[in-house]
C-alpha cells in the first residue's frame, strides 16, 4: 500500500492533482490511498496524530497560512525517506527544494506529462527502497532490505553480509549464487570475494572501492576498466 498526501489550499487544484495521481497509479495496478489537505499545518497535525508517515507528498509552496518549503523542512525533521514533489505557481523556490531533498518541482498550470513522469520516478524509487530478500542460518530467518547492505564478503563458502547498522549476517552460500539471486543493478561483483552496493561507494581509485564508514574494498585489477565503467553508468542513471 502506497500512502499519498496532497496538500494545496485551492480546492480545484487539489481535486485536479488527486485525479491525475489516482489515474496514473491505477494504471500501475498498485494499491494506494490518497489523503487530501488544504493547509500545511493540517498535514503536519495528521502525521503527528496518526503516527503515520506518507510515502509520497505533493505539496504546494504558496498556501494561505503556510509555506510549503517550511512544511517540507519540518517533515524532514522526522522523515528522511518520503518523496516530496512540489507543485506551485512560481520558480522562486526551486533552489530551496534541493535543501529538503525534493524529488521534483512542477510549475502550475499542471502539465500532465510532467506529473506522470514525477509519479513514475517516485514509484520506481519506492520500489527500489522496498526490495529485500530472506536468508536462513542457524540463528534464524532474516528479512534484509537491499538498501541496508553495504557489501558482502565470501570466506570458505560462507557469505558475510555487512549492513549499515554494523551488523554482520552470515550464511552458507557461494558468493556468485548470492550475487545472482539479488538481480539488482546497484550491486557490483568487483572481486572474487566481494560484492558491493554502489549506492555507498564514495570513489574508485587505485584498484579499490572506497566506501562510506571508511571501508576499502579491493577490485580485481584485470576488471578495473569494466568496474569503473559499470559504476560510472550507474551514477549517470541515478542522477
Amino acid at each position: 500500500m502506497i500512502n499519498i498526501a496532497i496538500c494545496d489550499d485551492i480546492i480545484e487544484e487539489l481535486e485536479t492533482i488527486s485525479s491525475y495521481v489516482s489515474n496514473n497509479i491505477k494504471e500501475l495496478d498498485i494499491p494506494f490511498k490518497i489523503s487530501s489537505f488544504s493547509e500545511g499545518q493540517d498535514l503536519l497535525e495528521h502525521i503527528n496524530s496518526s503516527k503515520q508517515n506518507f510515502d509520497i507528498i505533493f505539496l504546494d509552496v504558496y498556501m494561505k497560512f503556510s509555506n510549503g518549503i517550511d512544511i517540507a523542512r519540518r517533515i524532514r525533521d522526522f522523515d528522511k525517506e518520503c518523496k516530496i514533489i512540489f507543485i506551485t505557481s512560481s520558480k522562486e523556490h526551486a533552489v530551496d527544494s534541493y535543501d529538503v531533498s525534493a524529488l521534483h518541482y512542477i510549475l502550475k498550470p499542471i502539465n500532465e506529462e510532467k506529473l506522470t513522469n514525477a509519479i513514475k520516478i517516485a514509484i520506481e524509487s519506492l520500489t527500489k527502497e522496498n526490495k529485500h530478500f530472506v536468508i536462513m542460518n542457524k540463528k534464524g530467518n532474516y528479512r534484509i532490505s537491499y538498501k541496508d547492505i553495504l557489501y558482502a564478503e565470501s570466506k570458505a563458502r560462507i557469505v558475510n553480509i555487512y549492513l549499515k547498522s554494523s551488523e554482520v549476517i552470515s550464511f552458507y552460500s557461494k558468493l556468485e549464487d548470492f550475487f545472482q539471486s539479488l538481480k539488482d543493478e546497484r550491486f557490483l561483483r568487483c572481486h572474487k570475494s566481494f560484492v558491493v552496493n554502489m549506492d555507498y561507494i564514495l570513489k574508485i581509485e587505485n584498484n579499490c572501492a572506497f566506501m562510506c564508514n571508511n571501508i576499502i574494498i579491493p577490485i580485481t585489477s584485470s576488471n578495473m576498466t569494466l568496474i569503473k565503467e559499470k559504476y560510472f553508468n550507474y551514477l549517470l542513471k541515478e542522477v
